[in-house]
């Protein structure tokens, strides 16, 4: 992360932290955490952030290990870690499901950052440390870290500590929802529409997990001298616990109301179809920490402070929003004052997404937010994501902004400025990267696809001879590569499997590549004229999707890069991002690419452009009839072509939700003409929305027209945007039956 300030930032904290073993003890943990979260932002990978983890609970393992005392005797001691057990069974259930789920993304990882990027914002906003102190020094809690008997930073980084790096550990349980429900809704609903399958995780016996292993019966005596109306409540049960801790720090909340709700909940989110993986990795931290406490005889308080505040903390980072905000008691903006831990937690949560990976080898290609500017001081909080590659989705900077807005009090601690950017620098290659993202796959060809592969053979035979050929007359062909030149050019039928299927696989791509570029097949009697040659940059655009599906099928098959090419290993020097690839490389993937209209053709079928891509152009011609000087299709930019053909795609939905379809002149239905003013506004609406949210990901911002620098007018929300302005994307609408019938096509009412 070579252009956020976070190092900076956390070089501050520890320069204000003193740790109590360090100054009493003569230890020097402080030292050893810095230098792991060091190592971790010099390079975020798994290792170093399990070394994060790893060290974070040797300063604060809990075993019978008595730190404090000055022994001059030394033994080993031998006890199991049961909270790095856990991290570790995360990180396991990651790993091996990340091919399963849709949009799976790291959780270890995330949670470091999440913990730093907790530590950066404690040390630069004094409001925020001021929250802290005042909810520390106000609660009974009486024994929490001081040095020279003032409130040491070293409890916020154990509260914190604890929060923020298990915040994650209950993932598991909504991994295995959602492999139960992606199963359903790709798999028995794909077989028709009809079906309503859904399901959700159930406990057979709920209270076993919701439990406290009992050793100490004498374990609530502590606390409910302190708070007498917890006599009632069962403090070896942590939703319990939890319910009074909020009705502790919320005024109004009536405790056996959050109770009843925290009991049910596994009901209440497997009857609203979701999981809430902090409810139970707040379960989780109290059953250890509960657990552990007990078993070392270690003081109470200790747990019914700061273990009860972080696990608490936990649960209302998602808690909150979904239920106390929305459900039960519509709270207001969450104040840090109330529950600093959890604030920050929500805070930082939701912030927290750069270098995020999505699991699965599919994805390897996607990557998000690569790099972060951050500016963080007692006044304001500015969030700068860098994308280099791949895309954030529509709106991403936006509406993070208002979540946070709505769900935290921010002007409590950031008084001044609290803004979210999402910085892009290559406009084309995101919008690239959000119609391959959408894009749908056609089942098409299967009975000529063996067929196609036959010829892309054909077409790879020539190709390689070529370059062959060149490479013998230069005298630059060794018996390997004359081997290796053999074994690929043989007659199909003759192939080793993997040839063939790799084969297969390109032929069976065709449909899916030509939807990326609004094309589509068709019979030759199709009265659209036929596309015998894409485009240069769609040449280049379908070149690199081509390349990437042959990485992608590559590494499933167990190879892995090497500068130097040994097939007997499994090690190809040609497994990296297109734009590293020689130009020679370049052209196995670009002929084939120039190839596909040809190929086509010889199954006796044709290319044409899609309805859609007509409507895209048919749209812009008559936008360009109303805006001088506006330039003619072929001429945009790329990235302006993909953002016009996402349009249109979009108005195919929206008109959906309302009931309308778009289909070819000759189908069934009266066509549909005018739209009610009813109807307009809404399609109007809706379609300003999302062209304002894709502008806001691709990093333009309100302001005098520029488009060097990004600025436009009309970058506001709907309600606020001038009535001219509204005027003109009603016409659009108001005119789309007579674009859809210049084009052979019409709006009808839905069945």
């Amino acid at each position: 992360m070579s252009e956020n300030n976070l190092i900076k930032y956390v070089d501050d904290f520890f320069n204000d932290l003193e740790l109590y073993d360090d100054k009493y003890n003569g230890h020097h943990y402080k030292g050893l955490l810095k230098a792991g979260i060091d190592v971790f932002l010099d390079n975020e990978n798994e290792y170093n952030a399990y070394e994060v983890y790893q060290t974070f609970f040797m300063i604060y393992q809990i075993t019978a290990e008595k730190k404090s005392d000055k022994e001059t005797s030394s033994s080993i001691v031998s006890e199991p870690n049961s909270l790095l057990d856990l991290v570790k069974i995360m990180k396991k259930y990651e790993d091996n499901t990340g091919d399963l789920i849709e949009r799976q993304r790291d959780h270890f990882i995330h949670s470091v950052n999440v913990f730093i990027l907790g530590l950066a914002i404690y040390s630069q906003n004094k409001n925020y440390r001021a929250a802290f102190a005042e909810y520390i020094t106000l609660s009974p809690y009486e024994n929490y870290y001081k040095i020279d008997n003032t409130l040491s930073h070293e409890e916020f980084l154990y509260r914190w500590g604890v929060a923020s790096l298990f915040h994650d550990i209950g993932y598991p349980v909504e991994i295995i929802g959602k492999q139960l429900n992606q199963f359903m809704n790709e798999g028995v609903k794909s077989i028709s529409s009809a079906y309503n399958a859904n399901t959700a995780i159930d406990f057979k016996d709920f209270n076993e997990f919701n439990t406290i292993i009992k050793i100490d019966p004498n374990f609530a005596d502590e606390f409910t001298s302190v708070y007498e109306e917890a006599k009632f409540l069962n403090l070896f049960k942590p939703t319990d616990i939890m319910a009074h801790k909020i009705s502790t720090d919320f005024a109004g909340v009536d405790v056996n109301r959050v109770a009843k709700h925290l009991d049910n909940f596994v009901i209440a989110m497997g009857n609203k179809g979701f999981i809430d993986h902090g409810f139970f990795s707040s379960i989780l931290v109290l059953n250890s920490y509960g657990y552990l406490i007990q078993k070392y005889s270690k003081n109470h308080e200790f747990f019914f402070y700061p273990i009860v505040d972080s696990a608490t903390a936990i649960l209302l980072h998602n808690y909150y929003k979904k239920v106390l905000q929305d459900d039960l008691y519509n709270l207001p903006a969450l104040n840090p004052r109330h529950s600093p831990i959890a604030y920050l937690l929500i805070l930082c949560d939701e912030l927290q997404e750069w270098n995020r990976q999505p699991l699965g080898t599919k994805d390897r290609q996607k990557n998000h937010v690569n790099d972060l500017k951050i500016v963080i001081d007692d006044d304001r909080l500015e969030v700068d994501y860098i994308v280099k590659t791949g895309s954030m989705g529509l709106g991403f900077s936006q509406d993070k902004e208002n979540f946070l807005k709505n769900v935290l009090s921010i002007s409590s601690i950031f008084r001044r400025n609290f803004l979210i950017f999402t910085d892009v620098s290559h406009d084309g290659e995101i919008m690239r990267e959000i119609v391959k993202s959408e894009v749908q796959a056609p089942h098409t060809l299967l009975r000529n696809v063996e067929k196609l592969a036959l010829k892309i053979h054909e077409q790879y035979i020539e190709t390689a001879t070529l370059e062959f050929r060149k490479k013998e007359a230069e005298g630059d062909v060794d018996e390997d590569a004359r081997t290796d030149f053999e074994n690929k050019t043989k007659p199909f039928d003759e192939l080793s499997s993997y040839l063939k299927l790799a084969n297969i696989r390109q032929a069976r791509s065709i449909p899916k590549k030509l939807n990326m570029i609004g094309c589509e097949l068709a019979n030759l009697s199709d009265k659209r004229p036929a596309i015998t040659e894409f485009t240069e940059e769609e040449v280049i655009d379908l070149a690199k999707y081509e390349h990437d599906e042959w990485c992608d099928e590559k590494i499933r098959q167990g190879w892995t890069y090497g500068p130097d090419r040994d097939d007997s290993k499994l090690i190809h020097d040609c497994l990296v991002p297109w734009d590293e690839l020689t130009p020679q490389v370049q052209q196995y993937d670009i002929d084939p690419v120039k190839n596909i209209p040809l190929l086509v053709e010889s199954i006796g079928l044709k290319i044409v452009r899609s309805s859609i891509r007509m409507l895209t152009i048919e749209m812009h011609r008559f936008y360009q009839s109303n805006e001088e000087g506006t330039e003619d299709f072929d001429n945009l930019p790329d990235y302006i072509k993909y953002s016009n053909y996402k349009q249109a795609d979009f108005l195919v939905r929206i008109l959906k939700e309302l009931g309308f379809d778009i289909v070819s002149a000759d189908s069934p239905g009266e066509a549909v003409d005018p739209f009610d003013e009813d109807a307009l506004e809404y399609l109007a609406k809706r379609e300003h929305n999302a062209w304002y949210k894709l502008k806001v990901n691709l990093g333009w911002k309100f302001g005098p027209r520029d488009n060097d620098q990004k600025l436009n007018p009309n970058l506001v929300e709907w309600d606020v945007l001038d009535i001219d302005q509204k005027n003109k994307n009603k016409r659009t609408f108001r005119n789309l039956p007579e674009l859809c019938k210049n084009v052979g096509l019409k709006i009808v009412r839905g069945n």
